[in-house]
């Protein structure tokens, strides 16, 4: 008879053969053993597939490639979790690392709390050498919602978990630090194949709607960063911007949020266009300025909005064009 297994560890890799080697190190030294590996290639071209078949083919349960690229990580996401057989789900990305105790201490929390549908850790950047670039940037990037809750650990009511903070900002930073329980992740619909870069945030808060969370606050995962052009891309063409807003609509009607935390979420949308029309992924034009201020009056109807929504847009538009003269 087939043993199934504890856990499904779903590898989504497109050309990272570069840190593919340390990502299959991490999990094959995991304390924890009752897993399969599924690796899911979105057609390399760096020697990926090679490595893979020459050092780690014996511990893979199923290998998958595409002839062409998706171009889109959460496809991947939902084809792993289809091919899956283990009652828990962890997407552990291929420039990603852990440590050894990573799935032990997180089986752990999913087994004593059977409504927790996502168990997650404190997630550390490191470089493309896997340098630690910033220890405290989770502690700051959460600061502004509660300066003291993530240094330590706790379960949490999923709804509450996503009203009073997932609806301002994602704070899972990177799926890689996440467990989930397999039937809540497909109960919440699977990732939304129709986003490229908030589906993430989307699906976490999916899950939670039925579900609860729990957080532990040992620093086990460590996200890789790397320039990405693809993020870059995303940014400037407003992919990003309209995403968010579509997360934010998806939340305000899903979790029947009031105006105070409406007002709330636009507020953070506000800092984050803000944040980025100028910046190091590029500088917004003013025709794009203009298209990102109409999007936001779309998503965010009503006076008093659109006033803020003119202050915001006079104000970055004098700033993308300051930033142009500057470069001149």
């Amino acid at each position: 008879m087939n043993h199934t297994p504890k856990v499904s560890i779903i590898i989504p890799n497109y050309n990272y053969v570069r840190y593919l080697e340390e990502r299959f190190h991490s999990i094959l030294g995991q304390t924890f053993g009752d897993y399969e590996i599924i690796f899911l290639d979105d057609a390399s071209t760096d020697g990926s597939l090679k490595l893979v078949s020459e050092k780690f083919k014996a511990s893979l349960t199923r290998a998958e490639v595409n002839a062409t690229n998706t171009g889109n990580p959460f496809v991947q996401w939902n084809r792993g979790v289809r091919l899956s057989r283990g009652e828990y789900i962890w997407i552990a990305e291929a420039d990603d690392v852990c440590t050894h105790d990573f799935l032990e201490r997180l089986v752990q929390v999913l087994d004593t709390h059977p409504a927790v549908g996502l168990a997650y850790c404190y997630t550390t950047p490191i470089n493309e050498n896997g340098a630690i670039l910033d220890a405290n940037f989770h502690h700051r990037y959460v600061s502004d919602l509660d300066d003291k809750r993530w240094l330590t650990d706790f379960t949490a009511h999923g709804s509450s978990e996503v009203r009073q903070y997932l609806s301002r900002k994602n704070t899972i930073t990177n799926v890689s630090s996440v467990l989930f329980r397999r039937n809540a992740f497909v109960q919440a619909g699977y990732a939304p194949e129709n986003m490229r870069m908030c589906g993430d945030w989307m699906m976490y808060c999916r899950v939670l709607h039925n579900t609860d969370v729990a957080y532990i606050s040992t620093p086990m995962n460590f996200h890789r960063q790397h320039a990405t052009k693809h993020t870059r891309n995303s940014v400037l063409d407003l992919t990003y911007f309209r995403e968010f807003l579509q997360v934010q609509r998806y939340l305000a009607y899903a979790f029947d949020l009031n105006e105070k935390e409406k007002r709330t979420a636009f507020k953070r949308f506000l800092r984050e266009w803000d944040r980025l029309t100028v910046s190091h992924y590029g500088r917004m034009d003013l025709k794009r300025t203009v298209s990102l201020a109409r999007m936001t009056a779309d998503f965010y109807p009503g006076t008093l909005y659109f006033l803020e929504i003119i202050i915001h847009f006079l104000r970055n538009s004098l700033k993308s064009m300051t930033a142009k003269w500057r470069t001149k």
